[in-house]
């Protein structure tokens, strides 16, 4: 049954071959919008795409979680061997 309530025969419900036009008339129009918005979405993968790689850049150049544990503990070691020269200073002095 068609959109309006009429029945549709069934040389209705066959689709014309060769030109692609075929019998909903509303056919075309609908192929367009859903290639408009093929195109649209094509496009925002695209930028998302990009995005993500800016992204990725970024972060290939922020440290990691080793080097940041790293640092600490060099950090660290610097303030004890300061905190035990000045000691051995201290010792010396009196």
């Amino acid at each position: 049954m068609a959109a309006n309530g009429v029945p549709r025969t069934k040389e209705q419900d066959q689709l014309k071959s060769g030109d692609g036009g075929g019998i909903y008339s509303d056919m075309e129009n609908r192929l367009i919008k859903l290639e408009a918005s093929a195109e649209d979405t094509r496009s925002t993968l695209n930028t998302i795409l990009g995005q993500l790689a800016r992204m990725d850049a970024k972060l290939d150049s922020k440290p990691d979680q080793g080097w940041i544990i790293n640092m600490v503990c060099v950090v660290l070691g610097v303030v004890l061997a300061s905190i035990a020269a000045t000691a051995g200073v201290i010792a010396l002095i009196k």
